[in-house]
């Protein structure tokens, strides 16, 4: 079917002297149902007018203006539920004045839009089983350095791979192989058959896929090294109350060992249970500081939504959605390690949590 989208101006909800841009899909009718999840890229941004216009000949002012824009290349899955994604806080109330066209009096955004993929409205993302190169890749932290992927595993393949891991689970350990009050939670690597296992190489397959994407490899002006294998999967389960505090992925302090992570939520959790990342700047910058994303209260759906900012300190919170994953680098493009990248898995306040971690060195 056809659809309408629209862009919606919305003031903040936690900040109302800044105002945010959003991009929303609209069913054209009644009569027309939403088409189901989709899958969709574009950038969003607004233009500042630099200068002053003047009259040519008595003609009409020129519109062939210096200009910068504030943009940002996202991508969602649009749904009934998540109908709205866009930049929050583009615009803070002191800067607006700065953005308005003095010919229109009003304030130019514009939208490039390419539609990757739908998926029939019967099936929800979550059960979806996407190909690498459909899942969502998008930066959501700089420092760290962050990308998460959305729908990167099934609902079926993050079942089995539970299963697969449940018998053996046994009491995690830190980096030294101590166990410790400061991780309480129970994993197992999947080793010996379990490699071979059709659901983990199907995983590690969709991981190294994903690690050849632009998105991966480019930074900044240039590249950052290649992503191999460092070490075998990991499951790991958190029940109603087990946490790991803040540590670095790094063994004893090797960067070059897990120089990035790759993660995989292989569950909801019904609360608490984010990963947090204290130091980080938030979303790339825009030129006014602003940080993107879906906001709503951890116990009103969060688990769609991937930060929370209202009531939370500064940094990023990542809450866990099954099927989702998330790419963060231990090490500087300079080879010595990033201290903005300790984390802390954050206690699970109702139901289980369960992860899949693969530690990644980069080619020398």
């Amino acid at each position: 079917p056809n659809l309408r989208w629209r862009l919606v101006w919305s003031l903040c909800d936690c900040m109302d002297d800044s105002a945010s841009l959003y991009l929303q899909c609209r069913n054209p009718s009644d009569k027309m149902p939403f088409c189901g999840p989709l899958h969709t890229k574009f950038t969003l941004g607004v233009v500042k007018p630099l200068g002053a216009r003047k009259m040519v000949d008595g003609a009409a002012p020129s519109t062939n203006l210096s200009s910068y824009k504030i943009d940002m290349n996202l991508s969602h899955c649009f749904t009934k539920g998540e109908s709205n994604w866009g930049i929050q806080e583009i615009i803070s109330a002191d800067d607006a004045a700065d953005f308005v066209n003095p010919a229109t009096g009003s304030i130019q955004v514009f939208l490039r839009l390419v539609l990757v993929c739908s998926v029939p409205p019967s099936i929800s993302s979550s059960e979806m089983d996407y190909p690498s190169s459909k899942v969502s890749a998008e930066v959501v932290s700089e420092e760290p350095r962050i990308i998460l992927f959305d729908n990167f595993l099934s609902k079926s393949d993050c079942e089995i791979l539970m299963s697969l891991a449940k018998p053996d689970l046994q009491r995690s350990r830190v980096a030294t192989g101590t166990e410790t009050p400061s991780r309480t939670s129970h994993g197992t690597f999947l080793t010996g058959r379990k490699e071979h296992e059709p659901v983990v190489l199907k995983v590690e397959d969709k991981i190294a896929q994903c690690l050849k994407r632009a998105e991966v490899l480019k930074y900044k002006s240039g590249y950052r090294k290649p992503l191999i294998k460092s070490e075998a999967l990991q499951v790991v389960r958190y029940r109603k109350g087990e946490f790991y505090n803040e540590h670095y992925d790094n063994k004893a302090g090797n960067a070059s060992h897990r120089a990035a992570t790759f993660m995989i939520y292989l569950s909801d959790v019904a609360g608490g249970g984010a990963t947090y990342f204290p130091r980080s700047t938030g979303r790339p910058s825009t030129g006014v500081g602003g940080r993107e994303g879906d906001q709503g209260h951890q116990d009103q759906g969060s688990k769609g939504h991937f930060w929370h900012k209202a009531e939370a300190p500064p940094g990023l919170r990542i809450y866990p959605k099954q099927g989702r994953a998330v790419l963060f680098w231990s090490r500087l493009t300079t080879g010595n390690e990033d201290m903005a990248s300790i984390h802390a898995a954050e206690a699970v306040l109702e139901g289980e949590k369960w992860i899949m971690t693969r530690w990644m060195r980069e080619v020398e």
